[in-house]
């Protein structure tokens, strides 16, 4: 790395050096929110997710830093640096400082891509549910019904449980005619098309309104590739928008030039075309933009669009093993499956058609084991019943029952007294401080108590009791939120706990025998 990576990855400590030297490591910084998970789902998080992933790349780490290293070791790597604080990276030495600080970002502009990607497909998802769902209410409330509809169902019904092997027109049309059957078809063909529109209506109003702010950053931030060179309407479709994004939409600027090539095949869908195209044969932006996010979703989730610097989206050739072209019968004579995607198509029709027979027996049989089909909210819903408590293991209920005989009741506190006194593994234990004030015995017994309240939780309705020489709660108490946050010097690897730790497994071992 060059001298000024080196620099930024210390501005990315540095942050922190006028903190509290009790704090978590971190408070509001940069390095704390690099080693957080995205927020709730959101325009908010994701507009988030894209400035820390610019802020990563901004430290500008080469691309290659970790291609000749293990993938384990980098992820040990990753590991530890995420448990340190500022004041410890600052303290390490300069090898360990830099090797730990741009394995995590290296790591985490990884893990931020595919956050990001994910984020952007659960957010195109949510739009178009709040919007069928916001249509769905107002139909509800004034849906046209056709007069008498219950009693043509009954009649129906009737007619033909008492005739099934008859024809269409010689049981049904006698109850119910034929221009009678066409009303209700009519209405729900009407009410379809009218709650389609008005979806998009909705969709168009919220995406213009709020949802659009994330195009020009997500657009910006995401480098999209696909392997297929001859068809490509999502990739060129995304060209277009990149063109347009410091384009205001005005009156005059609602619509795409008449002179571009745009395309629709691929990426605007049938019931959409009325709403992108207008009667003069313009595109509309606002709408086009809209198909063109839903169609970079679909694209994403099938792997025909991936993510360079993604790993979970990344290029799928690259989850294929290097000799795969070469060696295609090998591999998959290995997993189990033909060639030819026409068969494996139809092997998995059939095994879904056989399993959904099974289950359609068995709902009538009742025998599914307690799963059901509900509805919960007016929707289908698959109900499937807890299993039951299940039988203690014979050898759990021999094993408990020997230690019971051999050592009676034990308590967990006088486990760890015993291990204290055998390896004296308390005495590891270095205070962050430059000066201990508290006896070692006093703090040998704190310590033990510490350990075993971290394990355990008090009876419901009891409190504390807090020793003689115990402070009070306040100032001089220790929250359980520092005490689960021990420095990881005190149990990194290789320290001398781990040794202490080895000789009390050791001491079982001896005693068992």
């Amino acid at each position: 790395m060059s001298a000024a990576t080196w620099s930024r990855l210390d501005d990315l400590i540095a942050e922190d050096a006028d903190t509290d030297a009790d704090s978590a490591g971190g408070g509001g910084t940069f390095f704390t929110e690099l080693k957080a998970d995205p927020g709730a789902l959101g325009l908010d998080s994701l507009l988030a997710e894209v400035n820390k992933l610019q802020r990563v790349r901004g430290l500008q780490l080469p691309p290659e830093l970790f291609g000749d290293v293990s993938g384990k070791l980098v992820a040990a790597w990753r590991a530890r640096a995420a448990k340190e604080y500022p004041s410890d990276l600052r303290a390490a030495a300069g090898p360990v400082r830099y090797t730990l600080l741009s394995t995590l970002c290296h790591v985490r502009e990884t893990e931020i891509t595919d956050s990001l990607v994910e984020l952007f497909i659960q957010l195109v998802q949510k739009i178009n549910t709040r919007a069928e769902k916001k249509v769905e209410g107002e139909f509800t409330k004034e849906l046209k019904r056709v007069r008498g509809k219950e009693g043509i169902l009954l009649r129906l019904a009737e007619a033909a449980v008492a005739e099934p092997g008859g024809t269409v027109r010689k049981v049904i049309y006698p109850v119910a005619g034929e221009s009678t059957l066409k009303a209700p078809a009519a209405e729900s063909a009407a009410n379809e098309a009218r709650y389609r529109a008005r979806v998009r209506t909705v969709l168009r109003s919220s995406y213009s309104g709020h949802w659009r702010r994330m195009l020009s950053p997500l657009l910006n931030a995401l480098e999209l590739k696909c392997n297929n060179t001859a068809y490509r309407p999502v990739m060129d479709a995304i060209d277009l928008l990149k063109r347009y994004l410091n384009q205001p939409i005005a009156k005059e600027g609602a619509f795409f030039d008449e002179a571009e090539k745009i395309p629709l095949a691929g990426v605007v869908r049938e019931e959409w075309r009325k709403a992108v195209v207008d009667e003069r044969g313009r595109v509309e932006r606002i709408p086009y933009e809209l198909c063109v996010l839903v169609s970079l979703r679909d694209a994403l989730r099938r792997r025909e669009i991936w993510v360079p610097g993604a790993n979970r989206w990344q290029n799928p050739e690259d989850d294929l093993p290097p000799d795969f072209e070469d060696n295609r019968d090998v591999h998959y004579d290995a997993i189990r499956q033909p060639q030819d995607p026409e068969k494996f198509i139809e092997a998995l029709q059939k095994r879904l058609r056989e399993a959904l027979t099974r289950f359609d027996t068995a709902l009538e049989l009742g025998t599914t084991g307690g799963v059901d089909i509900v509805r919960r909210h007016g929707e289908p819903w698959i109900k499937v019943s807890p299993l039951g408590k299940q039988e203690e293991p014979e050898n759990l209920v021999a094993l408990k029952a020997e230690i019971e005989r051999r050592w009676g009741t034990i308590d967990l506190i006088d486990i760890l007294k015993e291990a204290e006194f055998a390896t004296g593994f308390t005495g590891e234990f270095t205070s962050v401080a430059t000066r201990e004030a508290v006896p070692k015995a006093v703090l040998r017994r704190r310590l033990l108590l510490v350990l075993f309240a971290l394990r355990s939780r008090p009876a419901p309705g009891t409190a504390p009791v807090r020793q003689p020489d115990q402070p009070a709660r306040g100032a001089g108490a220790a929250g359980q939120r520092h005490l689960r946050r021990p420095r990881p010097g005190v149990v990194g690897r290789g320290h001398r706990l781990r040794e202490r730790l080895q000789e009390v497994r050791l001491l079982e071992l001896e005693l068992h025998d």
